[in-house]
């Protein structure tokens, strides 16, 4: 039961460990707080893109782009909770606690950018005529992890202000004309650890807080 629950949305490492404390995992997809870092990624120009091309094509890229982006998280140990549309979201943490869950997540997040040149590789020489650009905004904090759904159909997924912010700060980058941003929360966890630079401070909708955002260079 567990390994049906775990093993689409982890790499084969973090399986063996939920395995191996398999009861502790159950109890954990009923509900609890964790702290977590969490990453949205996103395709710029997605809406253009998909009116302009064939269906067929937007479906092999995306199925390109998600493998690339899905292999980068799992080799990071993240967990990947969804895909919505042309989007990730991934999850450190959880469901194996780490300490440098905030690190493993923007190192991903640098390597899916660099991910970018091997997906524009694939897809040109498909004959696919657009460039994928993507944005990608991590934030870390506390929120409700657990299989979450309906009677019919559940996922383990988290919720709450720190996977909100997550999506604000991703839906902001073009903005700031950087590709990945990171909030201030995620900022001290790595400031020793990871290359960062400050890009401003802002008040991100759904949020009276104004936060810090970084980004890290590539």
């Amino acid at each position: 039961k567990v390994s049906q629950l775990f093993t689409q949305y982890v790499s084969k490492d973090v399986l063996d460990e939920v395995l191996n404390n398999y009861q502790e995992y159950l109890k954990s997809s009923a509900g609890q707080k964790v702290e977590i870092t969490v990453l949205f990624s996103d395709i710029r120009g997605f809406t253009t893109m998909s009116e302009t091309t064939d269906p067929e094509k937007i479906v092999e890229m995306l199925n390109v782009h998600f493998t690339v982006m899905a292999d980068i998280i799992l080799k990071h140990n993240g967990t990947i909770d969804k895909y919505i549309g042309d989007a990730i979201m991934a999850f450190w943490g959880a469901p194996v606690k780490t300490e440098n869950h905030a690190e493993q997540a923007v190192l991903a997040g640098k390597e899916m950018l660099e991910g970018l040149n091997e997906v524009n590789r694939i897809l040109k020489e498909r004959g696919f005529q657009h460039e994928i650009k993507i944005g990608i905004g991590i934030n870390t904090g506390m929120a409700t992890i657990g299989n979450i759904g309906s009677e019919r159909k559940k996922n383990y997924t988290v919720v709450g202000d720190a996977v909100n912010l997550s999506s604000r700060l991703e839906s902001i980058t073009k903005e700031h004309k950087t590709p990945l941003l990171f909030s201030e929360y995620t900022y001290d966890r790595i400031k020793d650890k990871i290359p960062c630079r400050l890009v401003g401070n802002v008040t991100v909708k759904g949020r009276e807080q104004a936060v810090d955002i970084y980004t890290s260079p590539q």
